[in-house]
């Protein structure tokens, strides 16, 4: 897959086939993440892979989802989480969304869909999956096969997700909207 495409279509993906997806493959996705950026090289962060059923559902209970779109229903849920932490001592909540989306994109590349998380009962989660202190968590993603259509379209001011009788709709601004060309507010 040509990483323009990657980028241009990899969406959040919030409704997951119930296809259990091989630890190989996620390892070789979190393998793929140890080549995000990170200041100074410091590389203060870890990952905390859960494939196991039992504590999917309970990770599953501390994730908030998008209001709009709603949770999934039990037969839809990811059938995998990958928990990023980092060091508390760091100032890492940078590295960690480089590794996040190091992982969105490698996820997507073996064929899997991802939902990023940052809104997380991160205690209850910390607590759940014997997280010590010294750490803090960061981020989650959602992992599975996808079992929905989502679709990017230019959105005209408005940014709500919207779903679809066959696929689920996401706004992106365009680059006209986004882009300043040597000073702020000079467009091209």
């Amino acid at each position: 897959m040509d990483i323009g495409d990657a980028l241009k279509t990899r969406r959040s993906v919030r409704r997951y086939q119930q296809k259990p997806v091989p630890r190989e493959i996620l390892c070789e996705v979190v393998d793929m993440c140890r080549f995000a950026p990170s200041a100074a090289n410091r590389q203060e962060w870890e990952i905390v892979l859960v494939d196991d059923p039992q504590n999917i559902r309970k990770v599953y209970e501390t994730l908030a989802w998008l209001p709009a779109v709603g949770p999934p229903p039990a037969d839809s849920r990811p059938t995998a989480y990958a928990v990023i932490i980092s060091d508390e001592k760091s100032d890492g909540v940078s590295d960690c969304a480089s590794v996040t989306t190091y992982m969105l994109l490698a996820a997507h590349s073996r064929g899997l869909g991802s939902c990023w998380f940052g809104s997380i009962s991160r205690t209850e989660l910390a607590n759940l999956l014997g997280i010590p202190d010294k750490y803090s968590v960061e981020f989650v993603v959602a992992l599975g096969y996808p079992d929905e259509k989502v679709k990017a379209v230019n959105n005209d001011g408005d940014r709500e997700v919207t779903v679809k009788e066959e696929y689920t709709q996401v706004p992106k601004r365009t680059s006209k909207d986004i882009l300043h060309l040597n000073f702020f507010g000079k467009r091209g």
